[in-house]
């Protein structure tokens, strides 16, 4: 069955019939870079347009130096890491949690002298491919102030607290068709409101043998190691369908993290946003031993 990909590599899927731990210890990392020492965060805008590429370029496979690494999942923008202030003698954890936000592992990067998101992220991939291809980091915070920017890479501690998957992956279904309940742009894409999902068993449990598989054998993509795409997973679950597709994403704390990244990152949104979908199922596994330690997948589909 033809697959027609919401995006670029394996970063959002979508398939159409008829064209059918690291562990959870602090690990704090600082650059500079130019002249960036900092900013008033009180007077610093986010970028939602940096975030955007940074999520495209996660979205492919890359050679960075001598290195080759697989894509990367998607970062959810977080409001809190935007508000971050760096500055000579910052205590970054303290701040950090002062947002709100617990880290089990962070990377700052500041920068001055670009004009333009597009100016920013060339210099930024230039010099921090790795850091920002790495799978252990799950959220972003970006901030501009003029020419000066700071980006904050970011996985927070799973909260103890976690739901298990089948309420997670309600929680996903309920952020989900508040998403799709107002129009929204994902890229260069404006996409109206959609009709509510629903929720599908099914879906569910395809969804949870992906992120179980991804967790165990520590990797991220559509395609599992034996082969299977997510329209392989869905047949086998007895599910009959006319479309389904699939998103995934990995060291997200929670479901409204997880879905945030998901509409960070523009096929992503696409796919969520896609009127085309009448039902979901998400779920969850966690592996400690993993470079991500949590995995998510979200499968849509229209049954025949």
């Amino acid at each position: 069955m033809p697959m027609n990909r919401c995006g670029p590599a394996d970063t959002a899927s979508s398939i159409a019939s008829g064209s059918r731990p690291l562990r959870c210890l602090a690990w704090l990392g600082m650059l500079t870079m130019g002249m960036g020492m900092g900013m008033g965060m009180s007077q610093a805008q986010a970028s939602p347009a940096l975030v955007d590429l940074i999520n495209v370029h996660r979205s492919e496979d890359r050679r960075c130096e001598v290195a080759q690494l697989d894509a990367a999942g998607p970062l959810a923008a977080h409001a809190g890491l935007s508000k971050v202030q760096i500055d000579a003698g910052t205590d970054l954890q303290a701040a950090m949690k002062a947002q709100g936000y617990q880290p089990a592992r962070v990377f700052t990067i500041s920068l001055s002298g670009a004009t333009s998101a597009g100016a920013a992220m060339a210099l930024i991939e230039q010099r921090y491919c790795q850091p920002l291809m790495n799978p252990a980091f799950a959220d972003i915070g970006v901030s501009r102030e003029g020419n000066r920017w700071q980006i904050v890479l970011a996985r927070p501690v799973i909260s103890p607290d976690l739901p298990d998957w089948q309420d997670a992956g309600r929680d996903i279904l309920k952020l989900t068709n508040q998403a799709r309940g107002e129009s929204r742009r994902c890229g260069q894409a404006t996409f109206a409101s959609a009709q509510p999902l629903a929720w599908a068993p099914a879906l569910a449990g395809a969804a949870l043998v992906h992120s179980r598989d991804m967790a165990k054998h520590n990797y991220f993509r559509h395609r599992a190691k034996d082969g299977d795409r997510a329209s392989d997973r869905v047949d086998r679950k007895g599910y009959v369908w006319r479309r389904v597709g699939e998103n995934i994403a990995a060291g997200q704390g929670s479901a409204q993290q997880a879905v945030s990244a998901w509409l960070s990152s523009p096929p992503h949104c696409a796919n969520l946003m896609n009127p085309n979908y009448t039902e979901m199922g998400a779920a969850y596994a966690v592996d400690a031993d993993s470079d991500s330690t949590i995995y998510w997948t979200q499968v849509f589909a229209t049954p025949r």
